[in-house]
């Protein structure tokens, strides 16, 4: 009886870690190696004025790179327990329609 209850505890910790990355992931809130650029000012203003004058330009020189990496060995655990939680319930779901289709056929 202990080890039912044990095996429904982790599979409800398992599913609500999964679910908060799964979200998190999709709604931005985790960051997942995403690069985002942002244009200041006075870099527009400078690219602006290089163009006019005619020289060579090159983005690089423009663009302010300001991403954070905040991933840790918690994060990267995460994403991939989400990865191998996906995969399975992606095979699991995929065999049970084959089976369903072979049925109706």
């Amino acid at each position: 009886m202990k080890f039912n209850k044990l095996v429904y505890a982790l599979f409800i910790i398992m599913l609500v870690a999964f679910l908060s990355i799964y979200f998190g992931t999709t709604n931005g809130l985790i960051n997942s190696n995403t690069e985002k650029t942002v244009f200041t000012e006075e870099k527009i203003k400078e690219f602006e004025k290089d163009v006019a004058e005619g020289k060579n330009v090159n983005i690089k020189d423009y663009v302010t790179n300001t991403s954070k990496d905040y991933s840790n060995k918690i994060t990267d655990f995460g994403d991939g327990m989400s990865s191998f939680i996906f995969d399975m319930v992606n095979g699991v779901l995929k065999g049970s329609f084959k089976v369903v289709e072979k049925m109706i056929n």
